[in-house]
């Protein structure tokens, strides 16, 4: 408790006091790394984000590969470390991955020809799909996994080809990756041969683990609307066509969690900064609480089962958030609560019996429902694993008979 009101009481400074002129100093939100890959023969750049909480922490995160990475980097970044912040989603760690040649590394077969058939010089290095793929698999990830904290959970996320590559990956490896975000992905490549390999896997494959944002920009042309374009065989509005067919193939698919978005105010360029927290709030849609916290219908239980789900969610064990349950224990206990408060109490003591910051509330408790010894055995345990001022304060005032 006595953090909570710490922050309270320090948030008008943060946000109104600081005048006094500081020096300029840098923000950094990652570090660029370079990983020699054996597979491809060259070094590679990786782009990498890692939550605040975890520098030199020992929780683990879930991991997000993001295809094109010095283009999405920044704002991917951005919009994780806000969402994750409200506690819409976990915190994660991003790995942004460039390619020096973006059409050798994201194209799945070597075709260098236009949609329209027109040859094209600037597709000739296409067909390095399986080696990058390769390179990411056996390089790329036992590096961050030996680096980083992480969790089982990965999500692979890419945009144009990088969206290609994002639902090879789901239709030949889906395993791979627990979730997918293919943004207004280039599913022309080839003659339209991944819808014909979806076709088949995505109705043939138990996808009961695995999960898709799927992103499509508005790339018609002006006057067609997304009931005609199906009809429509011009060749400047084949990409929503060949999306809107790819659709009834997703619906078709074996147990896949699938969300399927049009952004009719986006094109090709800008559709990927909204369909990034798109993705994220679909793909952790029942990641946070749906009662607020002072519903009195919470119970122990309801936080259990929640978390459970959660857990069910992410493929790994998630604990109930410490910081909600404590909350949870003194909204309780000022409402004369006790024994829903104890039960709260209790329930981080359970999960976090090495943070002292607990036994202090456990200790707050006792005192609430006039058990002196217990509240005095609390502080004291609270002080044994962290010495804290306010602590220490309220066992000698307890000593003292006060």
């Amino acid at each position: 408790m006595r953090v909570f009101l710490a922050l309270l009481l320090l948030l008008p400074t943060f946000c109104f006091a600081q005048t006094a002129k500081q020096p300029d100093a840098p923000i950094t939100i990652g570090t660029k790394q370079i990983l020699h890959s054996a597979i491809l023969k060259e070094d590679r750049t990786l782009w990498v984000y890692v939550p605040k909480s975890g520098d030199g922490a020992k929780t683990r995160y879930p991991v997000m590969y993001l295809l094109d990475g010095e283009a999405f980097f920044m704002s991917m970044a951005g919009t994780v470390d806000y969402v994750s912040g409200q506690g819409k989603m976990p915190e994660m760690i991003i790995v942004g991955i460039e390619s020096p040649d973006r059409v050798r590394d994201l194209t799945p077969t070597h075709y260098p020809f236009w949609a329209s058939g027109e040859p094209a010089n600037d597709l000739k290095t296409s067909g390095g799909g399986a080696n990058f793929m390769a390179f990411l698999e056996k390089e790329v990830m036992p590096y961050i996994e030996k680096r980083y904290q992480t969790q089982p959970y990965r999500m692979l996320v890419g945009h144009s080809l990088g969206g290609l590559t994002v639902l090879q990956a789901l239709v030949h490896q889906p395993t791979l990756f627990t979730s997918y975000v293919a943004i207004d992905p280039s599913i022309w490549w080839d003659k339209e041969l991944i819808m014909k390999q979806a076709e088949k896997a995505l109705t043939q494959k138990d996808y009961a683990s695995e999960s898709l944002f799927y992103a499509v920009a508005n790339t018609m042309e002006k006057g067609m609307d997304t009931v005609r374009v199906v009809q429509d065989k011009t060749q400047g509005n084949h990409n929503v066509r060949n999306h809107l067919l790819f659709r009834e193939t997703l619906r078709k698919s074996k147990n896949l969690a699938w969300a399927w978005k049009y952004y009719p105010e986006d094109n090709h360029g800008s559709v990927p900064f909204p369909a990034q927290y798109d993705a994220l709030r679909y793909l952790f849609k029942t990641y946070a609480l749906d009662k607020d916290l002072k519903d009195a219908t919470i119970t122990v239980d309801y936080i259990k089962n929640h978390y459970r789900a959660v857990s069910a969610l992410l493929q790994y064990q998630v604990l109930p958030d410490m910081g909600t349950v404590n909350t949870l224990g003194y909204i309780s206990l000022s409402e004369k609560r006790y024994d829903k408060a104890y039960q709260f109490f209790k329930l981080n003591l359970e999960n976090y019996p090495a943070v002292g910051n607990l036994y202090d509330s456990m200790g707050d408790y006792y005192v609430a429902v006039g058990d002196k010894k217990k509240a005095m055995e609390a502080f004291k345990k609270a002080l044994s694993l962290e010495e804290v001022a306010d602590t220490r304060r309220k066992l000698k005032s307890l000593e003292a008979g006060k």
